[in-house]
């Protein structure tokens, strides 16, 4: 197959810090590569050349890094970013779409179908069809009836990463579900953890880093905090809870420092509050042993067993949380690395991809 990878104009590919969507469009075109596909990766500025071609797209500056916040938080001098209006992100990742799409068009003879995992999918639709291109849509964010009402006049071949995702626009042309991966040679496991709790995403309402803050002080014990800020007035709200003692946030970090907090945590809270997608850093926390105890919104019960590589709780209840934290002695962890071995690894995904985009072709 000659297939276009969009991977991301928003980070470079694979993300240098933080990044789900990035990984994930890496490890397709890594994979899809090996296995002797034609892969054209369109990927911000920065982005990893491997065995596929690389178009570099845009500068993968349009989400914002914490850094600056973070600094100032921990008593540095360094000087606030210029003030801009609060659409100038939007509109300069519009910017970069405009390139993707006038490189799809220059390069339209070099490609037979286009997967898709950058946000703002609508823009490419109408285009695809114009080139004549399949185009296979992968859902790493929620559903909302406006994209699937577009969704639905174009038949666009959607892949969801979960079928929670799918409750709700049942009558789509679903091509397949793909759960998301991670690298089992990269994230190491680790038989016996330490004693703090430990919460990795980005800091925002729907996350629900409070929650666990709560559920920490409840019983006494440490947590760690890690990632960017999303939301400032939400981080504004939280800061006050966080004494760099019990409770510490350690900003956006590497995959080298995120794997070492993942490996020694005692368990991996999950209190979100939205339909998860996926969830990719709870099969991150489980490669490295790590149990997760997580609400049960969207994706959560495919993808957390309950009693065996952590716990599901129903109802967003803390006071549960706070109780299945009690017995996370309970959950083995090497089950937690044996069932991400099983279901989750790289080698699984990039084969249901290839699978899926076959189908695709054989009906071209």
């Amino acid at each position: 197959m000659k297939i276009a990878i969009l991977g991301s104009v928003a980070l470079a590919v694979p993300p240098f810090r933080q990044g789900g969507t990035e990984w994930i469009a890496y490890y397709q075109a890594e994979g899809l590569g090996k296995l002797g596909h034609k892969v054209l990766l369109f990927a911000a500025t920065g982005s990893k050349r491997e065995n596929y071609e690389l178009i570099e797209v845009g500068g993968g500056d349009t989400i914002a890094g914490s850094g600056t916040i973070q600094d100032r938080f921990y008593g540095s001098s360094i000087p606030d970013r210029h003030y801009t209006e609060s659409s100038r992100n939007l509109r300069k990742e519009n910017v970069y779409l405009a390139q993707v799409i006038q490189q799809l068009i220059d390069r339209k003879d070099d490609y037979d179908l286009i997967l898709n995992n950058m946000r703002g999918e609508a823009v490419f639709i109408p285009l695809a069809k114009t080139l004549g291109k399949p185009f296979v849509n992968v859902m790493h964010l929620p559903l909302f009836p406006e994209l699937a009402s577009l969704f639905k006049q174009y038949n666009t071949n959607i892949i969801t990463i979960s079928n929670a995702q799918r409750k709700n626009f049942p009558f789509l042309n679903y091509l397949a579900t793909i759960y998301n991966c991670v690298d089992v040679k990269k994230f190491v496991f680790n038989k016996k953890g330490s004693d703090y709790l430990l919460m990795l995403g980005s800091i925002s309402p729907h996350k629900n880093q409070l929650g666990a803050i709560r559920v920490a002080r409840k019983l006494g014990m440490d947590l760690v905090l890690a990632g960017k800020i999303g939301d400032q007035n939400y981080f504004n709200k939280i800061k006050k809870e966080i004494d760099g003692v019990k409770i510490q946030w350690v900003g956006e970090l590497s995959v080298e420092a995120k794997m070492e907090l993942y490996q020694n945590a005692r368990a991996f809270l999950f209190p979100i509050l939205w339909e998860e997608p996926f969830g990719l850093v709870m099969i991150e926390a489980m490669a490295c042993g790590t149990p997760v105890i997580a609400f049960a919104n969207g994706a959560i019960p495919e993808v957390l067993v309950d009693g065996l590589t952590g716990y599901v709780i129903e109802g967003n209840s803390e006071e549960k949380m706070a109780e299945a934290i009690k017995k996370i002695d309970k959950i083995r962890r090497e089950d937690c690395r044996k069932y991400v071995e099983e279901k989750f690894t790289v080698e699984k995904m990039v084969g249901d991809y290839e699978k899926a985009l076959l189908e695709i072709t054989f009906n071209i």
